[in-house]
């Protein structure tokens, strides 16, 4: 009787106990965050993933003595199904990735501002129309084809989302 009565109180106290949340880049795996929780992520889905209790052989310590961000032996990374100690050489490549990440981020920042913006939308469209008008001109002084609004609003998200 003491023994299923052990077994049932580390059952309830199990059931109580906090979910390990991991926040990682999934461009490259880095841990931004580690909560004894579960919190909900307010990070970008398309630049973060969530992962819940997964295996941590190394603990849930990513930041350095003094909270510094990539140090060797705290910084973590998502590998597979584990979050273990980035090395060296994974820790100098995460900067390349969170460049690569911020560039893709405000491309599609800047493309839903150009496609939900209603003030941005109206100023824009009017000055695509007076430049396409212009160019058609001149397109229609060597025989081509006139370009239309639509070909502009598609060149315009290309541009965007090209990385410069």
């Amino acid at each position: 009787m003491k023994r299923i009565l052990m077994v049932l109180i580390i059952l309830l106290v199990a059931s109580f106990a906090s979910a390990t949340t991991v926040i990682y880049r999934i461009s490259s795996g880095e841990v931004a965050e580690i909560w004894a929780d579960n919190q909900i992520n307010r990070m970008d889905p398309d630049i973060y993933g969530i992962v819940t209790d997964p295996p941590l052989p190394d603990g849930i310590e990513f930041l350095g003595p003094n909270y510094e961000h990539r140090v060797v032996g705290y910084t973590k990374i998502k590998d597979g199904d584990i979050v273990r100690n980035a090395t060296q050489e994974e820790i100098d490549g995460f900067s390349v990735f969170v460049v690569d990440d911020t560039n893709q981020k405000e491309a599609n920042k800047a493309i839903d501002y150009l496609n939900n913006d209603p003030r941005f939308r109206r100023i824009l469209i009017a000055l695509s129309a007076i430049i396409v008008d212009e160019i058609n001109l001149l397109r229609a002084e060597h025989g081509l084809s006139d370009r239309t609004l639509q070909q502009l609003k598609t060149a315009i998200e290309n541009r965007i989302s090209k990385d410069d």
